[in-house]
């Protein structure tokens, strides 16, 4: 990959604005990026870019969601069903938020950006998000630029792959849950 070319400002801008949930097939773009390094300094300045422009956008969605928790806050508290269901909901975050965070980043690929506004809106401690969330986008990064990098002439049909195991993996959960609720209450 030239690195002279446009290319890796392309990538930093994808990276930079697919943590706030525009769609923009941003692990389509990682895994492609991976497969256009020439080298292995491309590789390695590839997953640094990105791995840096997926924090600053993880950053930049929680700050923004964290200076409008008060609009929002405001409009949902007009209603009593839907304050108890937020704060319901809040609650469960902050238990187990750590996980959401982690495994948002690389394994259920787009419940992130989601997960960045709850984070702010919920005023959840910013050092854990950012240990939890640059964990993930690390894992994220090196994972799919290194499909990328190895797969090369065959990357296309490995994200169609990639793409589909985050939904398998949740059917074998569902399926595993509802095993374990229907033994439990015959």
């Amino acid at each position: 990959m030239d690195l002279s070319s446009n290319l890796p400002l392309f990538f930093l801008i994808i990276a930079l604005l697919s943590p706030f949930g525009i769609p923009l097939g941003a692990t389509f773009i990682i895994i492609a990026a991976g497969s256009l390094s020439g080298t292995i300094e491309d590789y390695f300045f590839i997953v640094f870019l990105i791995f840096f422009g997926l924090v600053v956008g993880d950053i930049a969605a929680y700050f923004t969601a964290s200076h409008f928790e008060k609009v929002f806050t405001e409009k949902m508290y007009r209603h009593e069903k839907i304050e108890k269901k937020y704060e319901y909901g809040k609650d469960l975050f902050n238990k187990y938020g750590v996980w959401g965070i982690f495994l948002s980043r690389f394994l259920l690929l787009g419940l992130g950006a989601p997960l960045n506004y709850i984070s702010g809106f919920s005023k959840y401690s910013f050092r854990k998000f950012l240990a939890y969330s640059a964990s993930g986008e690390l894992l994220y990064v090196s994972i799919y630029t290194y499909i990328g990098f190895v797969f090369k002439d065959s990357w296309v049909s490995l994200f169609d792959m990639i793409i589909e195991f985050p939904y398998i993996l949740l059917l074998i959960l569902l399926a595993i849950f509802s095993f374990y609720q229907l033994k439990r209450h015959l």
